[in-house]
């Protein structure tokens, strides 16, 4: 019979670390989101404001532009909802993590898929942020071809 090597509790907790600091960035990445949100939010709380006291100036640029923000701001929500079930999903995996050292039943296949569902959660979330940006990129250089346009025109 082959002796059982139960991990010290040291131990366990370094192997969690590397999935915390994992977390931390995907925090970072959450609050850029939620700052691009907030930008998207106050743009369009700008075209409501104008609608309101100028209908008159909501021609079929600024539509476009709206719709272009209602774009953005569905992106950037599914990135941040992504980006959330990725933290949780490593929340999940640290706990596997902990009952894994303290329980004689190895758990490393279900570590190991929490993990790659949380990467799963993770590319997701960066694919929709990049997307959101490149979005915005665009509008950005549309918004900057009218700007040299009308100064050609004066």
């Amino acid at each position: 019979m082959e002796p059982v090597l139960v991990p010290s509790a040291v131990e366990i907790i370094q192997l969690a670390l590397a999935p915390i600091f994992l977390i931390v960035g995907i925090g970072t990445l959450v609050n850029v989101a939620t700052g691009r949100v907030g930008r998207v939010i106050d743009r369009a709380r700008w075209f409501e404001t104008l609608a309101r006291e100028q209908p008159s100036c909501i021609d079929g640029k600024a539509r476009l532009e709206i719709r272009t923000l209602n774009k953005r701001m569905r992106l950037a929500n599914w990135s941040i909802n992504f980006l959330i079930a990725s933290a949780l999903v490593i929340c999940f995996d640290v706990i596997l993590l902990m009952i894994n050292g303290l329980i004689i039943n190895k758990l490393d296949t279900a570590i190991l898929v929490t993990f790659m569902i949380s990467i799963l959660f993770l590319t997701g979330g960066l694919i929709a942020f990049f997307f959101e940006v490149s979005l915005a990129t665009a509008s950005l250089k549309i918004n900057a071809a009218k700007v040299q346009q009308h100064s050609k025109d004066k």
